[in-house]
């Protein structure tokens, strides 16, 4: 059993936060009509590791770009801002790597129409159910051309109750608020000539996170409700890896959780954190010394300057009968795509919410399984995925697998393994999912080769030139 988690390591500076969602309900969402993701187990408990199983353009990844939605309707002010100060000398001159996932980020920042059922009659709906630091709680939006609901119940510091909602109705903004969201009552009116301005195109969070950004941290504690921010935080530490389209490279936002590195293979890191390297580090030399009988060792190499750590990934393998250290940067492509869904992964023991669109692309199947089954009794915080990978069902409790249907009307629905009572302890998911038991899979007609062949040759005709096919 591969140990990702050090359970010595016990760091003061090492993050407690956990967060996870609960629910995630969408309405007229790019292909999903009406459907609902509940990742609850009892009445208050939120399952921790979720893999999502379709056919091909069922949805999957249409259920991460709800997540990416959610975090680029709270983060369009900070796009905006970035974009703003991107110059052609950052470009030319500034880090590549930094350049690269600003641009990925900023790429859709500014418009959430794209995210809009094609002819839908109705608004975009979404609704997520969150825990954050044990604390329930439900933010909803609907949008149209703009935003035009918006709603946040959540606690209160007491208890739970409407923190805000907001929404367009006759041509104009309709406010409510949780009496002491605003601990001042100038700062309520200045927050409501912001709304007047800028609600609709921005989401009432992305304002207040905008402010939160531009003051100082005692003028924020000493006029706003602290708990109105927790959503923003817990977006603000997931890492969500999507992919784009079918032609681009996948995308990701990958705002560092505090407790990883953040670069695995190559870096530096404040001295203080020095501990978080080292755990790093045997996690890795952990993983890959068990998955690969040519690994005998994983260490990192490193140089202190004054407070910082300047830190290298090295390996050592047997090659040609002998064991040689390399640095990782050599290893093959397939090994470094390993370390870098590893490097995703860790914000999982930190107690962030991993979203992972089709992780398995590019790793082999049973190498995938070993990582994700040793992984799942140490998360803290939550991991989503996406997957084709069948031999995981083998594996993991049912009651974190879900299937997403889709009829012949093209409408979706989600189902769990556990809602089947023939899934049994004698019973193999992955051969009653491969037979189609619990859908999810393609079931097409047989093909006729033999006929798409006889019409390929009388199209061509007997000395077809790249003309148009002429009467015999």
């Amino acid at each position: 059993m591969i140990d990702f988690n050090d359970k010595n390591e016990d760091n003061e500076n090492e993050r407690r936060t956990v967060s996870m969602f609960a629910v995630v309900e969408l309405k007229n969402f790019l292909s999903f009509k009406e459907v609902s993701f509940d990742f609850r187990k009892g009445k208050k408990g939120v399952k921790q590791f979720i893999a999502i199983y379709g056919e091909n353009g069922s949805g999957k990844s249409n259920f991460v770009q709800s997540i990416l939605f959610l975090y680029q309707s709270l983060f369009s002010f900070r796009s905006q801002d970035l974009l703003n100060q991107l110059s052609e000398k950052d470009v030319e001159e500034g880090p590549k790597k930094i350049i690269n996932e600003l641009l990925v980020r900023l790429k859709h920042s500014f418009s959430l129409d794209q995210y809009k059922m094609i002819e839908s009659e109705g608004p975009l709906e979404v609704k997520y159910g969150f825990q954050y630091n044990g604390h329930d709680g439900v933010y909803e939006l609907k949008y149209t051309d703009q935003i035009v609901y918006e709603k946040l119940y959540y606690y209160t510091g007491k208890q739970k109750g409407t923190l805000f909602e907001i929404s367009f109705e006759d041509g104009k903004i309709q406010t409510s608020f949780f009496g002491k969201l605003f601990l001042n009552r100038r700062v309520k009116k200045e927050i409501e000539l912001e709304i007047q301005k800028y609600w609709g195109k921005h989401s009432f969070l992305s304002i207040l996170n905008r402010e939160r950004m531009e003051k100082n941290k005692a003028y924020i504690d000493e006029n706003y409700l602290s708990y109105v921010f927790d959503l923003v935080d817990m977006v603000n530490h997931m890492a969500i890896h999507y992919r784009e389209d079918p032609h681009s490279e996948s995308g990701k936002i990958s705002d560092k959780p505090e407790g990883k590195p953040q670069d695995l293979m190559t870096g530096k890191i404040r001295k203080k954190n020095e501990w978080i390297l080292r755990r790093s580090e045997k996690i890795l030399k952990n993983f890959f010394t068990q998955a690969y009988a040519d690994i005998k060792d994983v260490f990192y190499k490193t140089d202190t300057q004054e407070d910082k750590i300047y830190y290298e990934l090295f390996v050592r393998k047997m090659i040609g009968g002998k064991v040689r250290t390399i640095p990782f940067r050599y290893e093959s492509a397939g090994t470094q795509r390993i370390l870098e869904v590893i490097q995703e992964l860790l914000g999982v023991f930190c107690g962030a919410t991993v979203v992972y669109d089709e992780i398995d692309n590019g790793i082999h199947d049973l190498l995938l399984k070993s990582i994700l089954t040793s992984m799942i009794s140490e998360i803290t915080g939550q991991l989503i995925i996406t997957t084709h990978n069948t031999y995981l069902m083998e594996s993991v409790d049912p009651k974190s697998v879900y299937v997403i249907n889709t009829d012949y009307e093209g409408n979706k629905d989600v189902i769990c393994l556990d809602e089947f009572p023939r899934i049994q302890a004698t019973n193999n998911p992955r051969a009653m999912y491969l037979k189609g038991q619990f859908g999810g899979v393609p079931i097409t007609d047989v093909i006729d080769y033999d006929e798409i062949i006889w019409q390929i040759q009388e199209n061509k005709g007997e000395n077809w030139n790249g003309a148009e096919p002429t009467e015999a």
